[in-house]
């Protein structure tokens, strides 16, 4: 399970080590910074698909359509 910002994660992105981290991967357990984490997947971006990242960067999904289900807050 991804550990959000509720939890104080401590240091820099392991993954562009610019930003604060705000989640830890799920598959590699990486400090990540939220530019540089995948939070529907809780999969950090060295853990996607290069292609699916490149894809993805920088759009906002519909996930209600790519998914097929209502999305519920």
């Amino acid at each position: 399970m991804s550990k959000e910002s509720s939890e104080t994660i401590a240091g820099k992105c392991e993954i562009c080590k610019i930003n604060d981290a705000k989640f830890v991967c799920m598959r590699c357990n990486r400090k990540v910074c939220s530019s540089c984490y995948f939070n529907i997947l809780g999969l950090c971006k060295k853990c996607v698909a290069r292609d699916v990242v490149e894809k993805w960067k920088g759009e906002k999904k519909d996930w209600e359509k790519v998914l097929g289900v209502e999305w519920i807050d």
